[in-house]
């Protein structure tokens, strides 16, 4: 587990990230990582001398398996209320079948390979988010609707630090601190459109689904993304 900023940690790491805001009223996970990782949560929280238990919302950045995968046992052990865009809520409540993400249209040959990843069990979406506002339930925390990835996908922006983004699958960062589509993503308008909107925000960090953070300027980085495209 890595300390974001105060109060905010990394609760899993690796392939996949998540996040944890902790707060006066309780803790809030952003996305909860692939599925099985309950126990990897836990610890996490453990560590900051918090349990399962003291989980008030879980906040879902978008309906892709491996950021919602162990949703439904977080909230089984905790009661915490889900939160995620009203797009895309049908597909973490089971009701939909999940977008593949837009790389696989560019390979192709990945395609049959998605059945054998492991599949997030479905969990109920308490709170659904249209358009961009606060998060009622998350004191400090802002959604910004950034489809592209998915069509419900959303961006975070918590008001602590100078502004830290949870960017989600929107973008990745390179080992430089650029920003970049990633191989997860594909050129776009409607992408390149939601990286616009994330570069009109202020933010002194921005934390990745899948890359390591930028931790000075993130804004910045984003500008000099968008000014290329």
């Amino acid at each position: 587990m890595e300390k974001v900023n105060d109060g905010v940690y990394q609760s899993v790491s690796g392939y996949v990230n998540a996040y944890i805001i902790d707060g006066d009223d309780g803790v809030t996970l952003i996305d909860t990582s692939v599925p099985k990782k309950l126990g990897s949560i836990s610890s996490a929280l453990a560590g900051i001398g918090r349990s399962l238990a003291d989980i008030n919302a879980i906040v879902i950045t978008h309906g892709h398996d491996d950021h919602f995968g162990s949703a439904a046992a977080v909230k089984a052990e905790s009661k915490a209320i889900v939160v995620a865009s009203d797009v895309d809520a049908p597909v973490i409540r089971g009701d939909a079948e999940p977008q593949l993400p837009p790389f696989m249209d560019k390979y192709r040959f990945l395609k049959p390979l998605s059945r054998f990843a492991p599949s997030a069990d479905p969990v109920a979406v308490d709170h659904t988010i249209r358009g961009d506002q606060p998060v009622d339930l998350v004191a400090d925390l802002s959604a910004i609707q950034t489809p592209g990835h998915t069509d419900g996908h959303m961006s975070l922006i918590l008001d602590r630090g100078g502004g830290i983004l949870f960017v989600g699958d929107a973008a990745v960062a390179s080992l430089s601190g650029a920003i970049k589509r990633g191989f997860i993503n594909v050129a776009a308008a409607e992408f390149d459109n939601s990286l616009r909107k994330i570069a009109a925000h202020q933010f002194e960090t921005a934390y990745f689904g899948h890359s390591a953070p930028i931790k000075t300027d993130a804004t910045g980085a984003f500008q000099r993304f968008v000014a290329t495209i």
